[in-house]
């Protein structure tokens, strides 16, 4: 039985996309006593588990909304991300000594983070509409006015007046389209691999840490998750990614064993089993008249260390407090704030993402010079990965 859908809405606010970004929106707007419409095109919380790391800075906005222990009792609590090399020493970001009362990070599949959100949007007197598909929308004088197609029936439409509309609808954002927004960036000429399961007994990664394995040619990451499962995911070796062959359990093995690290990344289930692309790319402009870009929407970088949720979330209390403040009177144009501070700190996050020079120092780095120069490179990732305000000693720099 599909949802009922109203054929005329209005609020302040509209949100396309009910993913993390735009439930946390939601919640922040609503939490302010902003109407707020959500939309999402499917019926449900998207079941894969795609993003799986909350830092401290999200975790400290949870706290605020009441819900980080119910997101902790779903999570494991990692205090380091540790980069094994082949007859090499270990280098480690540690977590523990960040300036927060969460001095570490979890491990939570996305889906599980959604669905507390959603259950406190709706709580708090939130209207989320599933089924729903943006298609576009028009200003109308002191407002916009969005059309809206059942994801399940073409006949069926809704129109939406707001005041303002956010969109939240990821990389693939059909907001984004709509406005006619560029989205420069990279796409790295290769297919990334995933394997969710259970580990075998040699895979002996303690389960409050990450882990980066790098081989000579490729390097995957191994993040522990609830149920005493195992994420394996990266690029590999180039070698493998060139064939052109069926992806399986068998050969998801070949591959992560041609890194040279044999049964230490050996799992004992597959079940699910994947391929995708990593990307780098920023809008051109996080705002448009009476629209506006959040989340992957308006930038998306590399996976390493665990950034989109939590940028997204920072996107959402950025822009939920500004648009609180026009609403309430405020010239529009403190709009133009909200690109201002939140573009700056997406390009700030690809650069430390972009790890791939990074890896090869390591896998050169064969003097204690050499290796003291990676040390330094990875002090401060914590605190950056975390999205942690800036120190007072680096802001004076």
């Amino acid at each position: 039985m599909r949802p009922y859908t109203p054929s005329f809405v209005h609020c302040e606010v509209l949100v396309v996309g009910a993913g993390p970004t735009g439930l946390a929106l939601g919640c922040e707007l609503r939490r302010r006593g902003t109407d707020c419409v959500i939309v999402d095109r499917d019926l449900e919380v998207d079941p894969r588990p795609r993003a799986v790391m909350v830092h401290a800075a999200g975790l400290e906005w949870l706290e605020g909304l009441g819900v980080r222990g119910r997101i902790e009792d779903m999570a494991l609590r990692m205090r380091r991300i540790v980069f094994h090399l082949l007859d090499r020493a270990d280098y480690t970001v540690d977590f523990t000594d960040l300036p927060t009362l969460h001095p570490y990070y979890l491990n939570v599949p996305q889906p599980e983070v959604e669905r507390v959100l959603e259950r406190l949007y709706l709580s708090l007197g939130g209207r989320l509409l599933r089924g729903v598909e943006y298609t576009g929308h028009r200003e109308d004088g002191g407002n916009l006015l969005a059309e809206m197609g059942r994801a399940d029936d073409a006949t069926t439409r809704t129109r939406v007046r707001a005041r303002y509309l956010v969109g939240a609808d990821g990389a693939g954002s059909a907001v984004r389209a709509h406005l006619g927004v560029g989205f420069p960036g990279t796409t790295y000429p290769m297919s990334y691999l995933l394997a969710e399961g259970l580990p075998a007994e040699e895979l002996t990664t303690p389960r409050d840490e990450s882990a980066m394995f790098v081989g000579p040619e490729g390097a995957v990451s191994v993040l522990p998750l609830p149920g005493g499962r195992t994420r394996i995911a990266g690029p590999v070796t180039s070698r493998f990614l060139e064939r052109e062959e069926a992806l399986s359990a068998d050969v998801f093995r070949e591959a992560v064993e041609g890194l040279g690290f044999g049964s230490r990344l050996r799992m004992a289930t597959i079940d699910r089993l994947t391929h995708y692309q990593v990307h780098e790319r920023l809008a051109d402009r996080f705002r448009v008249g009476r629209a506006l870009l959040a989340g992957d929407a308006a930038h998306v970088n590399s996976p390493a260390g665990g950034q989109a949720m939590n940028t997204g979330f920072a996107d959402a209390v950025e822009l939920a407090g500004r648009l609180e403040t026009v609403l309430s009177g405020a010239p529009a144009e403190l709009l133009d704030g909200y690109e201002a501070v939140r573009r700056p700190t997406a390009q700030r996050i690809a650069r430390s993402t972009g790890v791939g020079d990074l890896l090869q120092t390591m896998r050169e780095a064969t003097t204690e010079s050499e290796r003291a120069f990676v040390r330094a490179r990875l002090d401060g990732l914590a605190h950056e990965w975390s999205q942690l305000p800036v120190r007072r000693t680096e802001a004076v720099r």
